[in-house]
């Protein structure tokens, strides 16, 4: 091997030494670019299911079509199954009135997109049932997307440590901050398990617990729900 060659052969490793950083740098920087791409573009339209105005749910667009054809299909489900609630409430309402009582039942469906960045997507979907008294029940579901492949994640593709080191942070917190310290005395006061609802944010998630199980809310909390914030450090 002559002097030439033993020469290449020494900056070789060199040069990967630095190539290979760049190339990482360059593939996330791509990737990044194209979740932000999607975030910018996702769009969503307003829809009654089966003609009823108060059962509100959205439809998005904006990005591909088998990604949005996904993502529809699921919110598309949660409003049939609102709808066969609702139908279920009127049947039950006008048996009330049969009996000659004053019976004003009422089902009614609303969303909110939270958060749209970073290629994913967090929305809430709220159905409100009212039977009468004081107030009605109000039910929370967080629905979370993949915008390029249109997959929904539930908690147990985000907790990668587990349930109860995110459990015990939320307690932690709760415990020592108004107005929750009145009312979270013990660990299962603040339930997370499979079953818990999660929105996405930057660098963390929040918690979303129904208008059951912790109370009370703090004031301006969205439809009056606790969320609390887990740092990415508890959960991965």
């Amino acid at each position: 091997m002559n002097r030439k060659h033993r020469k290449y052969l020494i900056l070789l490793p060199v040069c990967l030494i630095f190539l290979i950083p760049l190339i990482f740098f360059v593939s996330k920087t791509a990737n990044d670019q194209e979740k932000n791409r999607l975030s910018e573009n996702v769009r969503f339209t307003r829809h009654y299911y089966n003609g009823e105005r108060l059962l509100l749910y959205p439809q998005v667009y904006g990005i591909s079509k088998k990604a949005a054809d996904k993502i529809n299909a699921v919110l598309e489900k949660a409003a049939q199954s609102s709808y066969k609630t609702a139908y279920n409430l009127k049947k039950a309402e006008q048996i009330c009135k049969k009996k000659n009582k004053k019976c004003n039942y009422s089902y009614n469906t609303s969303f909110r997109f939270m958060y749209h960045k970073n290629g994913k997507l967090s929305l809430l979907y709220n159905d409100y049932l009212y039977t009468g008294g004081p107030g009605g029940a109000l039910y929370v579901t967080a629905f979370n997307f993949d915008l390029s492949t249109g997959k929904q994640y539930e908690i147990k593709d985000i907790i990668k440590t587990s349930y109860k080191k995110v459990q015990k942070y939320a307690f932690d917190y709760m415990r020592t901050h108004e107005p929750y310290s009145h009312y979270v005395t013990q660990l299962s006061d603040v339930p997370v398990n499979k079953d818990t609802q999660f929105m996405f944010y930057d660098d963390s998630i929040f918690l979303v617990f129904q208008d059951d199980v912790i109370k009370p809310y703090p004031e301006g909390a969205p439809d009056g729900d606790p969320f609390i914030k887990i740092p990415k450090s508890v959960y991965e």
